[in-house]
């Protein structure tokens, strides 16, 4: 069945809608008539969002922060650190998601062979755990929308500017490059898991840093492949169960000089997208031993995420022949250079 481009317009417009203004903000380009629905839906997909939504996204992060801090400042010294899509600029929603990293200052936790000058005498759960209630009790009676449920991170949902922010209650846990190079990049976290009453490491600032590198080594053509496989995602007609990290931990395995194309040429990326996705579809070693950007864990550890990775492939690549036809109706091709 022909996909309805005209309602996947509808929903980019819907995701970059400012309702301050009132109006959603896409590029000027948007509003050619000499391009299909398809060819524009694609292109306008892969366009960054304003970086001045992304500066609201982090102010009300940082509006938070401030709150807590001062809340909370006669019991704790609080850091506070970012993640998410926003800090990696592959965002596709105006009203962006973002993670605030709380770190308490009562501990941190070293990789062995590093010994403690003073061991903490403490229960470093029960210290996460407490910090947590103190942080919700804070910010729910700051907060009209704040929704403690999920066992990782307090929900946050603040209206000036309206977003969603996730609280995620951490320790540091300082590794061994981390103690050899004094660089933030290699120094990791444990965060909660309130339920499960357990602590859980990982790299995020790495993770980060690798995909930054990738954009920049890329001419930010990472990001655009990024962008467009999640909008496929989100405005399929099926439930595509692939997350965020896992499309960006896919994309960042492709090779550089296979995604340095001139901006004229973006839409060539959908076929560099495809290709990625076949690989992984195919070739089982390679799925299975794909490792994250900070080399810390397995993406597709089995083949429990093939048919997802299906599901995204075949959206992809009927995403292609509509392009292609529209482009052949034109008498152009996708391998023209098309100025967006």
């Amino acid at each position: 069945m022909p996909k309805n481009y005209t309602q996947r317009l509808e929903k980019l417009q819907k995701r970059r809608y400012d309702d301050y203004l009132e109006k959603s903000i896409l590029s000027e380009s948007f509003k050619r008539t000499d391009l299909g629905s398809s060819t524009k839906y694609t292109l306008e997909s892969m366009k960054p969002i304003e970086n001045s939504y992304t500066q609201n996204t982090i102010k009300a992060a940082e509006n938070i922060q401030n709150n807590l801090k001062e809340k909370l400042k006669d019991e704790y010294n609080l850091v506070f650190r970012h993640q998410g899509s926003t800090i990696t600029d592959t965002h596709i929603k105006i009203h962006s998601d973002i993670d605030i990293l709380v770190f308490t200052d009562s501990f941190f936790t070293l990789e062995n062979p590093q010994v403690p000058e003073y061991p903490f005498i403490g229960d470093p759960i029960e210290d996460l755990l407490k910090l947590r209630r103190k942080c919700y009790e804070k910010l729910n009676n700051t907060y009209n929308q704040v929704d403690d449920s999920n066992s990782k991170a307090i929900q946050v949902f603040p209206t000036q500017p309206k977003r969603k922010v996730d609280v995620v209650i951490c320790n540091w846990f300082n590794s061994n490059s981390y103690k050899q190079y004094g660089d933030e990049t290699y120094r990791g976290i444990q965060f909660l898991d309130r339920d499960k009453k357990q602590r859980i490491k990982d790299y995020p600032f790495a993770h980060i840093h690798q995909l930054k590198l990738k954009s920049t080594g890329t001419n930010k053509n990472y990001n655009k492949v990024v962008r467009i496989l999640k909008t496929l995602k989100v405005d399929a007609d099926y439930e595509i169960k692939l997350s965020s990290f896992e499309i960006c931990c896919l994309v960042y395995d492709i090779d550089n000089h296979k995604l340095i194309l001139p901006e004229t040429s973006s839409l060539l990326l959908l076929n560099v997208a495809s290709e990625q996705l076949g690989k992984l579809i195919d070739n089982d070693y390679y799925r299975e031993n794909l490792n994250s950007p900070n080399s810390t864990e397995k993406v597709f550890p089995n083949s429990n995420k093939v048919v997802e990775l299906k599901k995204l492939k075949l959206e992809v690549d009927e995403l292609i022949v509509d392009v292609s036809k529209e482009l052949t109706s034109q008498y152009r091709n996708l391998n023209e250079s098309l100025i967006y």
